[in-house]
C-alpha cells in the first residue's frame, strides 16, 4: 500500500511539473531554421541540414551550413540564408539575394553557404519558387 501511495505521489508530481508554464522568451532568438514556401513544399523535400564552424586564422570561426534537397518533380528553386548574431540581429553580407537552382525529378541536390562574419551564431534558410 505504501509503495502504491509513493508511486501515485511521484506520478502526480511529474504531471504537475509537465504542466508548468514556460518562461516568456524573445521570438527572435527562437526562430525556425527552415522556411519553405508552401508552393515549393509539394515539389521538394529538404533531406539533410547540417551546420559546422570553420576555423579561421586568428582564432575566429565562420558558421557554414549545408543542405540537400530531393525533387519530387522537375522544378525551379530559389534559396537564400539570413544570418543572425547572438542578439538575433541580422548580419548583412555580400550576395544576400536569392540564388536559383534547377531540380529534376528524383534528383538530390546539395547546397552550401558560409556566414559573412565570425559574429554569426544562427541562421534561417529560405526556399521558394523563383520570381
Amino acid at each position: 500500500m505504501k509503495d502504491i501511495l509513493i508511486a501515485g505521489c511521484m506520478s502526480l508530481a511529474l504531471l504537475l511539473a509537465g504542466c508548468a508554464s514556460q518562461p516568456a522568451t524573445n521570438p527572435l532568438a527562437e526562430r525556425q531554421e527552415l522556411k519553405i514556401d508552401p508552393d515549393v513544399l509539394y515539389t521538394l523535400t529538404v533531406t539533410e541540414l547540417y551546420e559546422e564552424r570553420l576555423s579561421q586564422p586568428g582564432g575566429s570561426s565562420l558558421l557554414q551550413i549545408q543542405f540537400a534537397v530531393e525533387a519530387h518533380s522537375d522544378a525551379e528553386l530559389a534559396w537564400k540564408v539570413t544570418w543572425f548574431d547572438e542578439r538575433g540581429m541580422a548580419v548583412k553580407g555580400v550576395g544576400d539575394a536569392y540564388r536559383r537552382a534547377s531540380l529534376l525529378m528524383g534528383q538530390n541536390r546539395f547546397f552550401k553557404a558560409t556566414a559573412p562574419h565570425p559574429r554569426v551564431t544562427s541562421y534561417q534558410l529560405h526556399l521558394r519558387e523563383p520570381q
